[in-house]
């Protein structure tokens, strides 16, 4: 991606966790950009670091996080080392919004729809006619019904607490949109049409989108840019059509792999069912995958390998390309 085209920079960002006399890594210097009214995926299993990325961008961190790097949105620098911009604190959900994990249960049971709307709105600055103006307008166009607006959340189904928050994410008209596992603990049809809620938001109010998911199915439906997730590292990043139809790093493969095809065959199956087990040892030296790749060797438990570039819209962090590209698609 062309760096004029990015209206969001992470830039070798790196956080650890401080654990009474001791550091635990989640993050290691990822480097992730947005382009301008994009959907990009953040693509990994639980604990590969991705909630941390997202939660560093928006300045959410718990305090026993050490945060270094740089964060720019829009051309100003947003955070530094884990110093975060005053006037981005001060106003950050005008900035971005996020729509966090496990979300449907961030609304306030005791509260209706509607006050989660006025009391945002007036937080803000936002007048009366403002805020009732808004609430009209994106009602209308994400499908929710107005008497939606008099109801408590436990009146709501899952599909429509996230319909509801999804909502308040874009009520502020923010430029960029942050939603980490969006889909979870929704069932099939719901999931898609949350998905086709997202897209639909990202035309019509150019919103630039950081999706967040497990499930590079997910993935492949909402987003137009890829990133691979691994022990806090980012092993291979592309774009869709690149990183679905050519996987490189084993780890991409692996989640490649466990994807359900519709004819029942899948062409990476024979190498995810070569990798090993995640490892209860301490995190490896080398390539964080390193300890569960069929293809590892000693450089690999040595040295920590780079992303490269295996086309002008695709890289890989690996040491093995050439031994995988034979492997898989010879």
């Amino acid at each position: 991606m062309e760096s004029d085209d990015l209206i969001l920079k992470a830039k070798d960002v790196t956080v650890n966790y401080r654990v009474r006399m001791s550091f635990i890594p989640a993050l290691r210097g990822a480097n992730l950009g947005l382009k301008k009214g994009g959907i990009s995926a953040v693509i990994g299993e639980s604990g590969s670091g991705k909630s941390t990325l997202l939660s560093s961008i928006v300045g959410s961190l718990p305090q026993s996080a050490d945060i270094r790097g740089l964060v720019e949105l829009n051309g100003m620098i947003i955070m530094q080392n884990g110093d975060y911009d005053k006037r981005f604190l001060s106003r950050r959900w005008e900035y971005i919004s996020y729509i966090p994990q496990n979300s449907m249960n961030v609304l306030n049971p005791v509260k209706t729809v509607k006050s989660h709307f006025i009391e945002t709105g007036e937080v803000y600055g936002l007048s009366k006619q403002e805020i009732s103006e808004r609430i009209t307008q994106i009602f209308d166009q994400i499908g929710l019904d107005q008497k939606v607006l008099s109801y408590y959340p436990h009146q709501l189904s899952g599909g429509m607490k996230q319909r509801v928050v999804i909502a308040l994410a874009i009520f502020l008209r923010p430029s960029v949109t942050i939603a980490d596992e969006p889909t979870s603990a929704l069932d099939m049809v719901t999931q898609k049409k949350i998905l086709d809620l997202l897209q639909e938001i990202n035309r019509k109010y150019g919103i630039s989108m950081i999706v967040a998911t497990h499930d590079i199915a997910v993935a492949s439906y909402v987003a137009d840019y890829f990133f691979v997730f691994y022990r806090g590292k980012i092993v291979e990043q592309g774009s869709r059509e690149d990183v679905l139809s050519h996987p490189l790093h084993p780890y991409t493969i692996y989640l490649m792999g466990s994807v359900v095809s519709v004819n029942g065959r899948n062409k990476f199956e024979h190498i995810r069912d070569r990798i090993k087990r995640p490892s209860r040892m301490e995190q490896p030296k080398g390539c964080v995958f390193s300890d569960r790749c069929p293809y590892s060797r000693e450089v690999c438990f040595r040295d920590e390998p780079k992303l490269v570039d295996v086309s002008s819209v695709h890289k890989v962090a690996c040491f093995n390309i050439d031994e995988v590209r034979k492997d898989v698609y010879n």
